[in-house]
């Protein structure tokens, strides 16, 4: 799956700005008013939704911003949320943090390696403005799987 996210954010162009400025996306779509046929369906007769598309090299981030019937974004609650996080590759974790909190965005946690293994790539669970979670990765999906390899065999060790 690496098409798209969809968001419910509070100001669609403060939303647009950070994932284009923070972490390198393109507005690929204007911001547009939508409403009448299948978001009819979707949201309820007479939704009103601003919504604009913001691409990557890999995969998007759809914004969302329900003008009518107004629908607030609730606060992250990680054991709760059916959609927990979703990870960004970037090619530096600190870099990449520094312009998400120069954006309004901000850590969960420390820059952290994965595994605690000073040679494996770095990780950071961030927040954007609107509170969604994601996180900042040094590593493509394919090392990811590598990475967790790698903290299995470890573990599988320890308990031995």
């Amino acid at each position: 799956m690496d098409h798209h996210v969809a968001l419910r954010v509070r100001d669609i162009e403060a939303s647009a700005r950070f994932w284009t400025e923070a972490l390198g996306g393109a507005l690929a779509t204007p911001i547009a008013l939508r409403t009448g046929g299948y978001f009819d369906d979707l949201f309820g007769a007479g939704a009103q939704v601003k919504i604009c598309y913001v691409t990557f090299d890999a995969g998007a981030v759809e914004l969302f911003e329900f003008v009518r019937p107004r629908v607030d974004v609730p606060v992250s609650q990680q054991t709760v949320d059916g959609l927990m996080h979703f990870g960004v590759t970037v090619a530096d974790v600190p870099a990449a943090l520094e312009k998400v909190e120069a954006l309004g965005g901000k850590r969960r946690l420390p820059v952290n390696h994965v595994g605690g293994r000073p040679d494996a790539p770095r990780f950071v669970y961030c927040e954007d403005p609107d509170g969604h979670v994601f996180e900042l990765m040094e590593m493509t999906v394919e090392q990811t799987v590598t990475e967790i390899h790698k903290n299995i065999a470890q573990m599988e060790k320890e308990i031995r």
